[in-house]
């Protein structure tokens, strides 16, 4: 049985060109980057294009790039390191609730130091209360930060003004962009970010790499969280040459089929709001899809709990939420932050939309998802109500 896949916030498939462009550092091109060999000297060569290639992608040098493990471990590093292990209140962190938990759990961490942590407002649509923010910024604020694409709604931050408002106040933002990079164009330089992660699976990459941006005027100002060879002054540890290039070539696919997939994405996301609207009585979308990336569809299904709707899909793949919190009965954090009752929050699931999927899986699949939704809600299709008729996206 072939499975419907809507869950490419968590994971996405390795695109079969990232793949073949991996393979010779596997089996033949092995050697170290930081040997002063050939063979380490050619995988040196083979790192710094990949550097050239996620700095494209973003709008940044190639000089800027920090390969690390994936946006968690990015996070940390700029969110940790622009504390002091001495550092105290009224030193302080900002920090937005509706972030990934590689964030957060850097706030609670910090929190435990002694560093007084604030967190910001956000509207039902997810978007921050730039108003709320600027009152919480003092010269005692190192950093702020924000997901620029939320993972479970798709609410897209105002990245620009909230770096504007930082600078002013003399803090640096930070930036994830795990869920943007491949989806919004992510110029760091317009926008004037200090820092900024992404992370290689998101984009039909390798698990297990990821990039941290960091603007060369404000590098001073982080301090490594761990030590080692001292292959990169932010980052020790051997550079793993397969899976930089995998990354590399990752973010030429992602910025050469952006926009042709942004326009494809739009008609199945409507699509599948067709399905849902006429399959399934009282559904709503949580958020506001107008100032959210349409590859991202959150929405409530009255009387179903989200995680008894999941488990019981055999053909089809999808979530309630972020993969981190998968593992929590607590409803999710992220729909409870933007204004709904636990009772909705439970209630919701999240249908990530790849745009290169055939539409006919989307269809099934969408209907699959509705067919278990009423059966779990013991509700039937409304009298005079049939399956919706939908037209076919272009395939890319």
């Amino acid at each position: 049985m072939r499975t419907v896949y809507l869950d490419g916030c968590a994971t996405t498939r390795v695109d079969d060109e990232v793949l073949e462009a991996m393979l010779p550092y596997l089996r033949d091109e092995y050697g170290n980057p930081s040997s002063p060999h050939a063979m380490g000297k050619r995988a040196r060569r083979a790192v710094d294009a990949a550097a050239e290639s996620v700095a494209r992608l973003i709008g940044a040098d190639p000089g800027e790039i920090v390969f690390t493990s994936g946006a968690t471990e990015s996070n940390n590093i700029a969110l940790l390191g622009v504390f002091a292990h001495g550092d105290a209140a009224p030193v302080n962190g900002v920090f937005c609730p509706t972030d990934h938990k590689s964030s957060l759990a850097v706030g609670q961490a910090l929190a435990a130091r002694g560093v007084e942590t604030r967190t910001m407002r956000v509207h039902p649509s997810g978007q921050v209360d730039l108003g709320h923010l600027a009152g919480l910024l003092d010269l005692g604020t190192r950093v702020a930060t924000a997901a620029w694409v939320n993972s479970e709604i798709g609410a897209v931050q105002p990245v620009r003004a909230m770096a504007a408002l930082c600078h002013e106040a003399g803090a640096l933002l930070h930036v994830d962009g795990a869920q943007a990079a491949g989806r919004v164009p992510v110029d760091v330089r317009g926008t004037e970010l200090d820092t900024l992660s992404l992370s290689a699976h998101k984009i039909r990459g390798p698990k297990g790499v990821g990039a941290l941006y960091v603007r060369q005027g404000i590098r001073h100002r982080l301090r490594p969280i761990m030590y080692g060879g001292g292959q990169h002054a932010l980052r020790s540890g051997t550079v793993p040459t397969h899976l930089v290039v995998g990354l590399g070539r990752a973010c030429e696919l992602a910025a050469e089929r952006r926009d042709a997939e942004w326009r494809r994405v739009l008609g199945l996301r409507a699509t599948a709001l067709d399905v849902l609207t006429a399959g399934f009585p009282g559904v709503r979308v949580n958020g506001d899809p107008d100032v959210s990336v349409p590859h991202v569809l959150n929405v409530v299904l009255p009387g179903v709990r989200g995680e008894s709707l999941v488990s019981s899909l055999r053909s089809v793949a999808l979530s309630t939420g972020s993969a981190c919190n998968s593992g929590s009965q607590e409803p999710s954090y992220v729909l409870t932050a933007i204004g709904l009752a636990a009772e909705d929050a439970n209630s919701s699931v999240r249908l990530c939309l790849d745009p290169r999927m055939p539409f006919e899986d989307l269809v099934a699949g969408v209907e699959t998802v509705v067919e278990r939704a009423r059966a779990l809600a013991g509700v039937a299709l409304p009298a005079g109500v049939a399956p919706a008729g939908v037209e076919e996206v272009t395939p890319l």
